[in-house]
Parts: structure tokens; sequence; C-alpha cells
């Protein structure tokens, strides 16, 4: 775990600004996404230079609604310290809140520059799903959306080392704090439970749903199926492994909140899948 993966020093001082790894993968993944975004508006006609500032509005408002849902889910570790809302680089962002939000933002962009709707919105779903992969690797360099704990014997376990501050407490990690607040480990231990690395099996995901996506590109009939076929991949992928994750608490229903979120745009993106297929006009 690496939280912060490096420090720049700031001239003629004994301090220095820390890079969290969290926002670097971020913003790599931002990089990336708006590069592959930008080379498929370019061959279906569509200036690339819309692309990326559409990219720049969805990002800024996808983290704000990420973060607010979030924080609405967890409130309890942020009501006696609402500083630490802010901190967006230590991770903890909700894949379903920030959606909504970059949907709004994208609908209203999209009518002002009067741009083709379905068929930008295509071309996000697959460059913001390699996006997604890259902020994966942020979620395991800095210890956030960890999974059960699982037998030692597995052979992708992991285990999450406990981290200190400068005064020797304990700060850290995300895995450990949850598994020594369960009584699960004391302060005396130095690593977390091993647990099921789900960043890194949610990374992967998210790299074969990128190569899917591209490979029905070629063979999609009208705009908008792109989205559709990504929202019901993401849904099924989104639903399973929240049964592998440890920091998600279950609703009512046994399940959580992003798996009840889940079956919902599942069945509402296969109807619409289907519907598009018998090319039904809408």
């Amino acid at each position: 775990m690496y939280p912060t993966l490096f420090t720049i020093p700031i001239p003629f001082t004994n301090n220095s600004i820390p890079v969290h790894s969290y926002g670097f993968m971020m913003a790599v993944g931002f990089f990336f996404a708006i590069w592959v975004a930008r080379g498929k508006a370019k061959k279906e006609g569509i200036d690339p230079n819309s692309i990326s500032d559409l990219g720049i509005y969805v990002l800024c408002s996808g983290i704000i609604g990420a973060r607010i849902f979030y924080v609405i889910l967890n409130f309890g570790e942020y009501k006696n310290n609402l500083v630490d809302v802010f901190k967006v680089y230590e991770g903890g962002l909700v894949f379903y809140g920030g959606l909504i939000a970059a949907c709004g933002t994208f609908l209203l962009f999209a009518k002002i520059k009067k741009l083709p709707f379905l068929k930008i919105i295509d071309i996000i779903s697959i460059s913001l799903v390699l996006g997604l992969a890259f902020g994966r690797i942020g979620c395991f360099l800095n210890g956030c959306c960890f999974g059960d704990p699982v037998d030692s014997g597995l052979f992708c376990a992991i285990r999450f080392p406990r981290t200190l501050d400068t005064t020797g407490m304990v700060i850290g990690s995300p895995v450990f704090l949850h598994h020594y607040e369960h009584g699960l480990v004391g302060l005396m231990e130095k690593v977390s439970l091993p647990v099921h690395p789900t960043q890194i099996y949610a990374f992967l995901s998210c790299i074969i749903i990128f190569f899917t996506l591209n490979y029905f590109w070629k063979y999609r009939k009208k705009d908008g199926e792109i989205f559709l076929l990504f929202c019901i991949i993401y849904s099924v992928y989104r639903f399973l492994i929240e049964f592998l994750r440890d920091d998600n608490p279950d609703l009512f229903d046994s399940l959580t909140i992003s798996q009840n979120i889940s079956i919902g745009v599942f069945i509402i993106s296969l109807l619409f899948f289907i519907k598009f297929k018998r090319s039904v006009r809408f």
C-alpha cells in the first residue's frame, strides 16, 4: 500500500507537497480516457476538442457526485470532522453517485453544444470504463474498497499494513482499522487479516469490459447500444463483486446499496437494449 507515491520538495523550505496515489491514478485514468474518446470522436466526425471540454466538466461533476454519495453512505465517519469530506485524495468515491452527476452534466453540455447525444454517450462509455480501471489501481495503492477476510491459502490473498503517523499513532490502513474496530486484529499487529484484492478484481473486470465494448463497437446497429451494453455488463460485475467487498454495509434486504442500484440499472438497460435490437424508435 502506497497512499503517497512521492513528494515534491518546496524550494528554500523544509516542506514538500505529497502526491497521493489515488489522485494520481485518477489523473492517469482521465488522460487515457480522453485520449481514447478523442480518437473515436474523430473517426465519427465529431470535434475532438468538444470531447476534451466535455471530459473536464464530466470529471469534475462526477467526482463531486461520487464523493457526496460516499459521504452520505458513510456519514458517521465525517459528522465530527466535516473537513475530511473534502479530502478526496484519500479515496472514498461511489461510482453510481458519480454516474448520476456526470449524466446530468453530460445532458446539459450536449444540449448546449448540440452534440449527437447517443453517439457521444457510446464514446464516453468506452473511455469511462478505461478510466475506472486506472482508478481501481489507485484504490489498491490507497487501501480503500477492500475485500472480505479470506483464508491465507488463497493465492491472491493480500494483507494491508498498519500505518503510523509521526508520533507513532495508528492511522491506517483502511483495512487494518476496519479489522481493528471489529476486534479482528490488535493494535500490536503489523498487518491486517488476509483479504480479497477486490481492487485488482475490479481493475481486471474493467479492462475486460473495455475490450468487450470495443469489440462490439463495429457491430452496433444504432447509437446508444454501446452505452446500454456497458450498463448491463457493469451492473452485473458490480453486483457480483459487492459480495466480496467488506467496506459497504448491507441494507434491509441483505444487499448493499450498490447491489440494489445494479439490479435497477440491469433491468432498465436490458429492456432498452432489447428494444434497440428490435429497431424500435424512441
